[in-house]
């Protein structure tokens, strides 16, 4: 089908759409934008692709047919700028089009080397592949863009078309994709939305971090560390039975669905575009040419502890947080200064209103410092040793969840995902004090109770009891640790005269939630080193159901 919009002057519509050739979409000046993912096509992917060139230039026999079927490789997505030179981003087709030009390059080579005369690059029409120009900080990148090369030029070596004029001319005029041109970038973005339709949230999620870096407003060196440690983030794994990525969890479960909640809205309703959205302004010039990138924490406000704090990207540091923020006060006529290298220490907060751009980097990256000092064991590359013998109160409360997560529905991961949410925004108000580990304690028994409380435990009826109990709207109001403890104490003292709980109780609790009270609720054992809930209402009436029924039953 070809498929081919002209117009004669771009700057009057949005979209241009047309099928072209390998060699035409490789003579335009294809860029990579810096929100793109990194480069991931591996082994299977670079054969299949090889593989379908083949089948393309095979002999057929005989005498050739008129009408040659071309090789089809989907659609390209590319947002157009520029006013002189034009710059075609990349936003969707990135693997394909940095594959394509590894082939042309290791044929280029391949004949030069066997000084036949063919120049590929000019049978294509180019000088050389615009792509190669591109920068690859990632290291995983680097080594697959050479791994991939190698795997080429093996190919290649062995393949009969690779120093054929004829049918290199003819996989240059045989390779087809739709090119679909857009001058609006969030127009982009949407395409490329519905062509990822399979995996919406994922296409939405990986969008985000595309809006904020052209968010970014501070200086060009800030949108590579950030994207560097988004990039960290993805590829760091959590030890969930469902292989989240740390920048995913961080962003939609924990941050997202706790700011839905402390609204009172449904988590169902979380929009992440909305939740996190982009309200930058571009700075002045001479901010620019004085080079002092600055980031505001917050939303206007006329506390300069929040505004105007300098920061400075280091690429250097590869194994540290990437980035030093400085803040100047004026005191008494006397200037104050204040470096900070420690993200999680920040004045930023969970449930603050959003500018965007590179503070929306930031305030992930607080939220992934806090996680990673409160559940390091959770993260799979930060394991704690084998010699560690003190473990904090709630990663060893995780672990036992994160043990029997792979065997429940998926209202326990919900489960989990509600009291670390809970533990992150107490640390975040009040800090690692003293009542902490009560409130571990106190949390992790309120949250994980309807377990036993409900007979069917599904996210829909987490999410309805924590909204009747207003939890989240009544934590946000606190202004002391305190406070927090006496309103849990209070949300367990009510679930334990609950008619409902009782009515369970006394019929007599099987099977899961059976087997879930013998594993946390076991305080006659004084000796032992256990997690034991503390002494309430609750753990009182669990306990006397417990020696009540016989462990068989």
């Amino acid at each position: 089908m070809n498929i081919t919009a002209h117009i004669d002057n771009p700057t009057d519509v949005d979209v241009n759409v047309n099928k072209q050739t390998l060699a035409q979409l490789l003579q335009l000046n294809l860029i990579l934008p810096p929100y793109q993912r990194r480069y991931c096509w591996g082994e299977p992917q670079v054969a299949a692709l090889l593989g379908d060139i083949d089948s393309l230039l095979q002999d057929k026999g005989g005498e050739e047919p008129q009408y040659q079927v071309p090789l089809f490789l989907g659609t390209v997505i590319l947002h157009l700028e520029g006013d002189v030179k034009l710059r075609n981003n990349l936003v969707d087709g990135q693997q394909r089009a940095l594959t394509l030009s590894l082939l042309l390059i290791a044929l280029h080579r391949y004949n030069n080397r066997l000084n036949n005369g063919i120049d590929v690059y000019q049978l294509a029409g180019i000088e050389r592949p615009s792509l190669l120009n591109a920068r690859f900080s990632h290291n995983q990148a680097q080594q697959q863009l050479a791994l991939n090369f190698k795997q080429i030029e093996q190919h290649i070596n062995n393949a009969a078309w690779a120093n054929n004029q004829e049918k290199l001319t003819q996989m240059l005029a045989g390779i087809e994709c739709v090119v679909i041109t857009i001058h609006s970038i969030d127009q982009a973005f949407a395409f490329f939305d519905s062509q990822n339709s399979s995996g919406k949230r994922l296409s939405e999620f990986d969008l985000l971090k595309a809006r904020h870096l052209r968010g970014i407003v501070s200086h060009p060196s800030v949108g590579i560390g950030c994207s560097r440690i988004w990039e960290e983030y993805e590829l760091l794994k959590l030890n969930s039975c469902h292989d989240y990525s740390v920048a995913y969890y961080l962003t939609e479960q924990l941050l997202g669905y706790t700011r839905q909640r402390q609204r009172g809205k449904p988590v169902d309703a979380l929009q992440l575009d909305a939740e996190y959205p982009v309200s930058t302004q571009s700075i002045t010039s001479s901010a620019t040419q004085q080079h002092t990138p600055t980031v505001a924490l917050s939303g206007p406000t006329n506390s300069p502890f929040c505004r105007d704090w300098q920061v400075k990207y280091d690429a250097d540091k590869r194994d540290r947080f990437p980035f030093t923020f400085t803040h100047q006060l004026s005191v008494h006529g006397e200037q104050l200064s204040r470096d900070v290298t420690d993200v999680s220490l920040l004045p930023l907060q969970l449930n603050q209103p959003l500018i965007g751009g590179e503070q929306f980097f930031i305030f992930i990256a607080k939220y992934v410092a806090l996680y990673k000092q409160l559940f390091a064991a959770d993260i799979n590359t930060q394991s704690a040793t084998d010699n560690e013998e003190v473990v904090s109160m709630q990663e060893r409360y995780l672990q036992l969840h994160r043990g029997l997560e792979a065997k429940q529905g998926l209202g326990y991961p919900r489960l989990i995902q509600v009291w670390q949410s809970l533990v992150i925004f107490y640390v975040d108000r009040f800090g690692q004090d003293k009542h902490l580990d009560t409130f571990v304690q106190l949390s992790d028994q309120y949250v994980f109770s309807l377990r036993i409380a409900m007979a069917r435990l599904s996210r829909a009826s987490v999410e309805k009891s924590l909204r009747s109990d207003e939890l989240f709207l009544s934590f946000a109001q606190l202004a002391t640790s305190s406070q927090a403890i006496n309103l849990l104490q209070k949300l367990i003292e009510k679930r334990s005269t609950d008619q409902v709980l009782n009515d369970r109780l006394l019929a007599g609790i099987k099977g899961i939630s059976a087997n879930y009270i013998k594993l946390f609720y076991w305080h006659e054992d004084k000796n032992s080193d256990a997690l034991r809930y503390p002494d309430n209402g609750l753990t009182r009436l669990l306990l006397k159901h417990k020696k009540r029924e016989s462990p068989s039953e």
